[in-house]
């Protein structure tokens, strides 16, 4: 009998052990996989455009009013029935039929607010397991023809582990910029990232997509495509990210040029009151940061405060008690004139964000 007990409890440390090798074996793969396959941009890439269909005319003349038009798409895969186990809920990759109805409800979408000029997207996958393949690129390209088009890549993960029951698997997907007119240079800016060990392989890389355009009185359109970061603790990447941001910014407009970004800041805008929509307590700091009112003297933020333009992940989407922000918005130079900016109630049926549009005039 003692000896039965005996060799129950070695096969017992056996197996405990060979479990604990297993999973082991399967964290330092990935580590090793993810070293020597790592997404490596430059800090600036020229980018080629994706269509050149533009039908206006490549100049754009100066007291011109133009029209923008920013969303922050959830890869197709965070509409509302969705949650996320990186902001507190369960799910990594929903089903095919969710990305589905999500991806042509963003396509739909886009195609009712198809008469503006630019159109800034983020979180667009071009393929990748939590979109099941599907390349949205094409399928914006397809709902706004004869616009051009740029994508600048922030996402290139080979297989992200996380999480380790249900792991997302292969990402790519990055920034879409389209327009009627056509530029004259399509760059995509790298942004400080989070440099953590490991964290930082299996992290997207955060960039700018940034175009000109040729304006009619000598000067340039500077049109900013930006997705800030969101997990900082302690704000420490963002906060180099907008440094370099309005370096950027800055020498633009000593030029004479009209600057405009748009996107999604991950941070509310200055002096916005962060519980005005609030439905449950919150605790995460992302939703209680607020920019910078005096980030640069002069310039403006411009955002829609009545409409959310981002609900909390935590559970799927409910009125009731989904907490809700704005988080996506504009910042324009002082010689351009904002006629006005208005947020889409999409009900976040296909995102996680409702887009945002705004009308300007370059003075």
């Amino acid at each position: 009998m003692k000896f039965s007990l005996k060799k129950s409890f070695v096969f017992a440390l056996k197996s405990i052990l060979g479990i604990f090798l297993l999973i082991v074996l399967y964290i330092s793969s990935n580590i090793l996989i993810a070293k020597f396959t790592e997404f490596k941009p430059l800090k600036v890439q020229n980018l080629g455009l994706i269509s050149q269909n533009a039908h206006s005319a490549d100049t754009i003349p100066v007291g011109s009013t133009l029209s923008f038009f920013i969303w922050n798409i959830g890869y197709g895969g965070l509409g509302a029935e969705t949650d996320f186990f990186y902001d507190g809920g369960k799910m990594s990759v929903v089903p095919k039929s969710w990305v589905d109805k999500y991806t042509q409800g963003i396509y739909k979408t886009i195609k009712e607010h198809g008469n503006n000029d630019f159109f800034f997207f983020q979180e667009v996958d071009r393929k990748g397991w939590r979109s099941h393949d599907v390349d949205e690129v094409v399928g914006i390209s397809a709902s706004l023809p004869g616009y051009s088009s740029a994508f600048a890549l922030n996402y290139d993960v080979k297989f992200l582990p996380m999480p380790w029951l249900s792991p997302m698997g292969t990402i790519y997907s990055g920034l879409l910029s389209c327009s009627k007119y056509l530029p004259q240079a399509s760059q995509r800016i790298a942004l400080p990232n989070i440099d953590d060990f490991p964290r930082k392989l299996f992290y997207l890389k955060r960039c700018l997509l940034v175009q000109r355009y040729a304006v009619s009185n000598g000067k340039e359109l500077i049109a900013i495509n930006a997705h800030l970061e969101a997990y900082d603790e302690g704000g420490k990447v963002k906060k180099q990210q907008m440094e370099l941001i309005r370096n950027l910014m800055e020498a633009e407009y000593s030029k004479g040029n009209y600057v405009v970004l748009g996107g999604d800041w991950n941070i509310a805008p200055p002096e916005f009151n962060i519980h005005k929509w609030e439905r449950e307590k919150i605790d995460d700091p992302l939703y209680k940061l607020q920019n910078d009112s005096v980030y640069i003297p002069k310039w403006s933020f411009v955002a829609d405060r009545n409409t959310p333009t981002n609900r909390k992940n935590n559970h799927a989407f409910d009125p009731q008690t989904t907490y809700t922000t704005v988080i996506d918005y504009f910042y324009v130079s002082p010689n351009v004139d904002v006629q006005w900016v208005k947020g889409v109630d999409a009900g976040f049926q296909y995102s996680d964000h409702n887009p945002v549009e705004m009308k300007i005039k370059l003075n």
